[in-house]
């Protein structure tokens, strides 16, 4: 099986276009934008998962443990 890691300096379209799985991880951590086609191919080609946390308030230890949960790795 293949390991699902995501870099946190990855954008957020890069992250949902390897793995569409994240989509309902991100939103339910408060990345809202993610289920939004508009957001989805705009805003989040240049928005980054750790500027995303910075941005939106979103502590980065809390994102890890939840996308860890659903089988992601990830190192912030």
């Amino acid at each position: 099986m293949e390991e699902k890691i995501i870099n946190p300096d990855w954008t957020l379209f890069e992250i949902l276009e390897k793995y569409p799985q994240a989509e309902n991880v991100l939103y339910s951590l408060g990345f809202a934008g993610v289920k939004n086609p508009v957001m989805k191919n705009t805003h989040a080609r240049i928005m980054t998962l750790r500027k995303g946390c910075s941005h939106l308030g979103i502590e980065e230890k809390k994102v890890k443990e939840e996308l860890e949960k659903a089988g992601f790795k990830i190192s912030f």
